[in-house]
């Protein structure tokens, strides 16, 4: 008489190809999760400084934002040395070109950016610049647009952004 069933070995090849197929989905899982972490972030940052942008536009008066490599402080004014009225701190570090230890934007009351040339941001998330996988991870700020983008080089140089 035939018994049905499975052998031992049989069930310890079927746990083992589950636990080679659970490894690839977390490393996988792991990889998305920060990727949109970065788009997230990105997006986020690009409200803000729009929402900055706007208001300047707005309440006819400048505004000004100062962007360090860990968040960012929004001023109700162009003045800068008093404290700022909101800030947020961020999860991944940012850098940008033209490279200085912190980068001030101010937008005039026309909603225009003071800093005359182009200014670039990026989302680093591993300190490194290298390429991330997400749609969007740079900022482009032009006198009169803020545009989201994605970093096809190593460095945050605008030349190097493509701009959506």
């Amino acid at each position: 008489m035939r018994q049905a069933g499975f052998t031992l070995v049989e069930l310890i090849i079927v746990m083992a190809i589950m636990g080679v197929l659970m490894a690839i989905a977390t490393a996988n899982w792991n990889q998305m999760q920060k990727k949109n972490a970065v788009e997230g972030e990105a997006k986020a940052l690009y409200a803000d400084l729009m929402a900055v942008r706007l208001d300047a536009l707005y309440t006819k008066r400048p505004r000004s934002v100062v962007v360090t490599s860990t968040g960012f402080n929004v001023y109700s004014s162009s003045l800068t040395t008093v404290g700022p009225a909101s800030g947020k701190s961020l999860r991944y570090p940012l850098k940008w070109t033209p490279a200085s230890p912190v980068l001030t934007l101010t937008f005039d009351v026309g909603g225009l950016s003071t800093a005359g040339a182009d200014t670039s941001i990026c989302v680093d998330p591993d300190n490194n610049l290298a390429v991330t996988s997400g749609a969007v991870d740079s900022i482009v700020v032009s006198t009169a647009r803020i545009k989201l983008g994605k970093r096809e080089g190593g460095s945050c140089e605008v030349s190097g952004i493509t701009q959506r």
